[in-house]
């Protein structure tokens, strides 16, 4: 593996996104605290709460098989989401971008061009469901494929939290909301939850 993409992560995981009913405002057994997950905040129009996001980075060979993990929580009534994301910009991953329910691109670009590559991640993958490119604005673009096959573009805030949640974290959490049935565009924002 070279140095740069060790350095910022897998280039490819099985994220499992696992919501909290706002009502409880408890969270997601999971702390977030390891390399591999984040604790989220997200905000609708509507509501608010946690989020556990989890990726199981996939293999580089092969012959291995990841499967991804089970929710650390009960059932509730917020389904949690599973899927495949892929870097796009990896050329060690291009095998596995047909089959990627989300598409990432960490390379920031100015607002109107992270818009233009979102749109081209989606059109030349039409299995894939949402596409997020960092930009140099706010934290992402994110681009989200509806049942009409028109591509709703959405740039969730980044909320109270000064450190930035990764493009691939919010286009899971994109993901999972609107495979939950709730519109893209009224989801307002994700954001790292605050340490007590």
């Amino acid at each position: 593996m070279n140095d740069r993409l060790a350095a910022r992560g897998p280039d490819a995981a099985w994220a499992t996104v696992c919501f909290c009913p706002p009502r409880t405002g408890g969270a997601p057994r999971g702390d977030g605290s390891d390399e591999d997950s984040s604790l989220v905040v997200w905000r609708s129009d509507t509501a608010h709460g946690p989020a556990l996001v989890r990726s199981d980075p996939l293999p580089r060979s092969a012959g291995e098989c990841v499967s991804p993990s089970p929710c650390p929580h009960v059932p509730g009534p917020f389904p949690c989401g599973v899927h495949l994301w892929v870097d796009a910009d990896s050329p060690e991953r291009t095998t596995l971008m047909p089959h990627a329910d989300v598409l990432v691109s960490c390379a920031p670009l100015p607002p109107e061009p992270a818009r233009r590559r979102v749109r081209e991640l989606l059109g030349d993958h039409p299995g894939c469901v949402a596409a997020a490119v960092a930009d140099t604005a706010t934290m992402c673009v994110v681009g989200v494929r509806g049942r009409t096959e028109a591509v709703a573009i959405v740039r969730p805030e980044r909320g109270p939290s000064d450190a930035p949640v990764p493009p691939h974290v919010v286009a899971s959490v994109v993901h999972a909301w609107v495979v939950c049935g709730g519109s893209p565009r009224a989801l307002r924002s994700v954001a790292r939850m605050r340490r007590r």
